[in-house]
């Protein structure tokens, strides 16, 4: 998360132009996208240290945290299938999939049944 923000906040045109190609010519729409971006950046490192400054927290804490977190990620993941769905905006394929695993993956560790 923490790295997916710093590349929406030092690159945020390439994900504006990724996501809304048509929108090359026009400065004004470019220029709102990039503020969006590193909005979505700032969002994503703030996750990420949150994430990462619970590591050490207990075993309850950090069950909950990763749950969440679950949960949070797979309304991220419903959100950008709507947007890439209706035709708002090209989400790549990349973010799905990336989201998609964090879920899986922080639900997976949230519930396993035997943890120290």
């Amino acid at each position: 998360m923490m790295f997916l923000g710093l590349a929406f906040w030092f690159r945020p045109e390439f994900f504006t132009l990724a996501m809304f190609p048509e929108v090359k010519e026009n400065l004004q729409a470019i220029e709102l996208g990039n503020a969006l971006r590193k909005n979505m950046g700032a969002g994503c490192v703030f996750i990420g240290l949150l994430l990462f400054w619970c590591q050490n927290s207990s075993k309850t804490t950090a069950q909950r945290l990763l749950l969440g977190s679950g949960f949070g990620f797979s309304l991220m993941v419903a959100a950008l299938l709507e947007v890439r769905l209706s035709g708002e905006a090209q989400v790549p394929i990349f973010f799905l999939i990336l989201f998609s695993c964090m879920s899986l993956f922080s639900i997976f560790v949230a519930t396993r049944r035997f943890q120290e």
